[in-house]
C-alpha cells in the first residue's frame, strides 16, 4: 500500500513538473553572444524576428540582465519591435511573464512596451528609471491558445529617442489542467494517511 501511493505522488509530482516547459526559443536572449559591457543592433535575434529598426542587445550596458548576461531593448535608433511565433494548442490557457525595467534616468513617456498576443494587446508597462542600473519587474498574464502558431510581440511604443525600456527572461508554460492538481494532491493525502497508518500500527 505504502509503495502504491508514493508512485501516486510520485507521478503527480512528475506531471506537474514536466506540464510546463518554456514554450519560448531564446527567452533570455543568451544564444547570441554579447561581449560583457557592449551592445549591438541586430536585424534579428535567434528565434526571434526584428522589426524596422532591429533589437538591441546588452550584455550590463545601463543595466545588468535579470537572468544570464544579455537583454534587450528595443527603442533602438528608432522605436522598434521582435516577435517570435508560437506553437500552441486550441483552447489550452498559457501563462506569459517576462521581466521589465525602465531605462535608468528615463522617464515613463520614453519607456514603455506593448504585450501583443496574435495582435492585440495583453498590455502595456513602463516605469520611470532609477539613477542607476535596471529595477527589473515581472509582470505575467493568461493568454489562450488557437491551436495553430501564435504570435508573442513585444513593441516599443514610447518617445522614439533611441531610449527605452528594456525586457529579459520572457517566458511561456502552458497552465496544467485540475486534473494534474488532483493526481498531486491525492497522492500526497494517501502518503500523509499511509505514515499516520504506520504510525499507529507501531503504537
Amino acid at each position: 500500500m505504502k509503495k502504491i501511493t508514493i508512485l501516486i505522488a510520485l507521478l503527480g509530482m512528475s506531471a506537474l513538473a514536466n506540464a510546463s516547459p518554456n514554450l519560448v526559443l531564446n527567452g533570455s536572449f543568451e544564444a547570441d553572444s554579447q561581449g560583457a559591457g557592449t551592445w549591438s543592433n541586430y536585424t534579428n535575434l535567434t528565434d526571434w524576428v526584428g522589426g524596422e529598426f532591429g533589437i538591441e542587445l546588452r550584455n550590463n550596458v545601463a543595466g545588468a540582465a535579470s537572468n544570464g548576461v544579455n537583454f534587450v531593448e528595443l527603442d533602438t535608433t528608432q522605436n522598434s519591435s521582435m516577435y517570435q511565433n508560437i506553437s500552441t494548442s486550441l483552447g489550452s490557457v498559457y501563462n506569459l511573464s517576462f521581466d521589465y525595467s525602465p531605462r535608468e534616468n528615463i522617464s515613463s513617456e520614453s519607456n514603455p512596451i506593448q504585450v501583443l498576443w496574435n495582435g492585440v494587446q495583453v498590455s502595456e508597462v513602463t516605469g520611470t528609471g532609477g539613477p542607476s542600473g535596471n529595477n527589473w519587474v515581472t509582470y505575467d498574464f493568461n493568454v489562450t491558445g488557437t491551436g495553430g502558431l501564435d504570435q508573442l510581440k513585444f513593441v516599443a511604443t514610447g518617445v522614439s529617442d533611441s531610449y527605452g525600456g528594456s525586457l529579459d527572461n520572457v517566458v511561456l508554460t502552458a497552465v496544467p489542467e485540475p486534473e494534474t492538481y488532483a493526481m498531486l494532491l491525492a497522492g500526497l493525502g494517501l502518503v500523509g494517511f499511509s505514515i499516520r497508518r504506520s504510525k499507529n500500527e507501531q503504537a
